[in-house]
């Protein structure tokens, strides 16, 4: 596991930007799911109760992490559902398999946060660290 925070804030002027860490690439991916979902509601009222297989490809590994958010983003936009936890199946530069558990949005017990359009490229960066992996994303609002 990451130490510190996996996810922070950024500032950034027109969008939302999160610098993402993990100890491992799969960890950092996970850590941008929940970075994500933080983003959208409040995860700690998010409950397990309902599980998502998702398998995403890409050309490289940055355009992965942008898909992945994307594909999480979609998840939401047409199901409602939100992951609470993230686990990478596995993971190469070019595909990802992952297991995400959430729930359905719920407005009731649910508080609604950002709405984000979309995880882009802009300034999207993934780099080894000497604590790991970090990586910088900037999400479209």
């Amino acid at each position: 596991m990451a130490r510190g925070r996996p996810y922070r804030q950024l500032s950034h002027t027109a969008d939302l930007a999160w610098r993402i860490r993990g100890a491992s690439l799969p960890e950092l991916f996970e850590n941008a799911g929940g970075a994500l979902t933080a983003t959208l509601t409040d995860r700690r009222y998010l409950r397990r109760t309902q599980v998502r297989d998702l398998y995403v490809k890409a050309p490289d590994r940055e355009a992965l992490l942008v898909d992945w958010l994307n594909r999480l983003l979609y998840l939401f936009d047409v199901e409602g559902f939100l992951g609470r936890e993230f686990q990478v199946l596995a993971l190469t530069p070019q595909s990802l398999k992952a297991r995400v558990r959430g729930e359905i949005f719920d407005p009731a017990r649910h508080p609604e946060k950002t709405g984000v359009k979309a995880a882009t490229y802009h300034h999207l960066e993934i780099k080894r660290t000497h604590r790991g992996w970090q990586a910088t994303v900037i999400l479209d609002l």
